[in-house]
Order: C-alpha cells, then structure tokens, then sequence
C-alpha cells in the first residue's frame, strides 16, 4: 500500500496519509519512519500485524518483500483461484431437502409460522456452511453425531449407513466420526472434489457478511433469502462505537399477490420494513399492516417505521 507523509511530529513521529488499492479515501495515521522522510514523500508499506497495535514493514527500494503464506494460507489462496467446480453426481451431495412446510400456511393456524421460522433455522444451520463450528460444539460435548451426519460434509462420513436413529452423547463410543479416504483425493489438495463449491462459499460468506438461502417453503413455492449483519456509526458515542442492524432481504412470487420484496432492518429501536409489489397488490399488503404490527408485537418485536412501495416490476433486492 501507498503512505504519504503529511506533516512531521516530533520524537521521530509523522502524520501520514495511507491509501489501498483504490487510491481513493484515504486513512490519516500517525507512525515513526527514517529521519530522512520529508513533507510530501511517498513510500510503500506493507502491513505486518493488526495487534497490539497496527505495524506496517516499510519497502525500501522497488524490492518488496514477498509475503510467506503457511501451509493453509497456500491452499486457500489456490483454491480461490480456481474456478467454481461443478458438483458431482455424489449421492451424498445431491440436493434432498423438502419443503419447510407440507402446505401453504392457513389463516388462524399461527402454529405453522412457529414451524416455518424453524424450519429456515434448521435449513441454515443443517447447509454445511457452519459445519467446523458444529464439530467443535460435538468435541464438546454440545451436539449429537446424528446433526453432523444431517450436513453436506456429514454425508461423505463412513458413519452414514449406521447413523442412529437416536442421538447418543458425543464423548460415547458409539460417537465415533470417520471420514473415509477417496481415492481422487491426494496431499497436495486433500479436499472432497463434493465440499469444493461449499468450502468457496463458506469463504465468501467470511469475505462478505452476506448469507444467502435459496429454497421451498411449502410445495411449489420458492423463497430467496438475503441476510447481512451492518454496523454503522453512533456519533452519540463516538466515532469507535458502533451498533449492529440486522438486515434481511426476501423475494417471492406468491400465486395471489405476484413478485414481493420484503426488506427488514432490526436494529435497537426495533425494526424497519419495506415492501414492494405491484399496484393492486400494494393495496393489499397496505390493508393488512394491522396483522403485521400484532404478529411483531406478539415476538417482541416493535415496529420503528414501515413502507409500501408500488412498482410494476419488482425485482429481487
């Protein structure tokens, strides 16, 4: 990275503008360099350690230090230069999971959204993309070998065909977790051809914040949900404080209403929401805010704003 000098401090101190790739908004900081540094002189950087404080390598000519990566380091860099690979026709990654619910919710059955909203939470948490945590959780103690057997990875263990029926406690003998080696597999990528794509994913759910689902809910019904945790600024607290808003985004083409766009903020104060739909069906989401307001009052929940947006074409968020 690019730093500038901007002013200079005493005790060997300097106040340096430091610019990424983009060249573009640029963070003012203050660091020691060579006495010699001077007003407006430019240098490259390199970024050593963000603790206890940042530290920052300084590159002395137009020799820069080439970074060593461990082991791992190597093997992510590789596989995020590869292309997606397409899955394989592997039984055990084969898409199987059935509808959240095994029909369209009924009015005065405030039952099935109880079912529903467990239903989304068991769909994430069973999709492999937290598979390493839920095997810490099993080493402690916290979770059965029967929900590991449940995700993508889970599936490609020799445990499967004898996946009791009954979770049994994990430190039991019974809870042995084997993965059986393949014969396409080798040293240098020791990683199932079948958890490629999912490995990508988990690292672009790191990079990003974003969580994605794609699914039915019920029969015939197709659901794409969006989640990402923000943070912004409180300037009441300062600059350094900062609150977390959770934000959801659902698209779905229902049999009545037509293509709807649900945005959902929930922060402290409580939640956002807002809709899109067509004009007429518009109308109809706007006649039933009433059973919207009571069912977050039912949770908890308190409604900060709401907004119903009219548009002949409603595209996913």
């Amino acid at each position: 990275m690019r730093a500038q000098v901007q002013a200079l401090l005493p005790n060997n101190e300097f106040v340096v503008m430091l610019y990424g790739r983009e060249e573009q908004d640029g963070q003012v900081l203050q660091m020691k360099l060579p006495r010699s540094a001077h007003l407006g002189e430019t240098f490259n950087l390199i970024f050593l350690s963000r603790a206890p404080k940042p530290t920052f390598g300084l590159v002395l000519g137009s020799q820069a230090v080439a970074p060593q990566l461990s082991e791992t380091g190597r093997f992510i860099s590789t596989l995020l230069q590869q292309p997606l690979p397409l899955p394989s026709v592997s039984r055990s990654m084969q898409s199987d999971v059935a509808p959240l619910l095994p029909a369209p919710p009924r009015e005065g059955a405030p039952g099935q959204h109880t079912q529903l909203a467990q239903g989304l939470m068991q769909a994430i948490s069973s999709s492999g993309l937290f598979y390493e945590f839920h095997l810490m959780q099993w080493v402690a103690g916290k979770r059965s070998l029967a929900s590991l057997l449940l995700e993508p990875q889970g599936r490609l263990s020799e445990n499967l065909p004898q996946a009791p029926a009954i979770a049994s406690p994990p430190a039991s003998p019974g809870g042995e977790l084997r993965l059986s080696a393949h014969p396409h597999q080798d040293y240098l990528n020791p990683l199932h051809r079948d958890t490629q794509t999912l490995l990508r994913q988990q690292l672009d759910v790191l990079e990003s914040g974003h969580l994605q689902w794609r699914g039915e809910i019920w029969p015939g019904q197709t659901i794409e949900w969006d989640t990402v945790r923000e943070k912004k600024d409180d300037p009441e607290r300062g600059r350094a404080a900062q609150s977390a808003v959770w934000k959801t985004s659902v698209h779905l083409t229902l049999p009545n209403l037509g293509s709807v766009n649900a945005v959902l903020k929930l922060g402290e104060s409580g939640v956002e929401v807002r809709l899109a739909a067509t004009e007429s069906s518009a109308a109809i989401l706007r006649a039933g805010i009433g059973h919207l307001v009571a069912g977050l009052n039912s949770a908890g929940i308190g409604l900060s704003s709401m907004g119903i947006e009219a548009n002949e074409k409603v595209e996913p968020v």
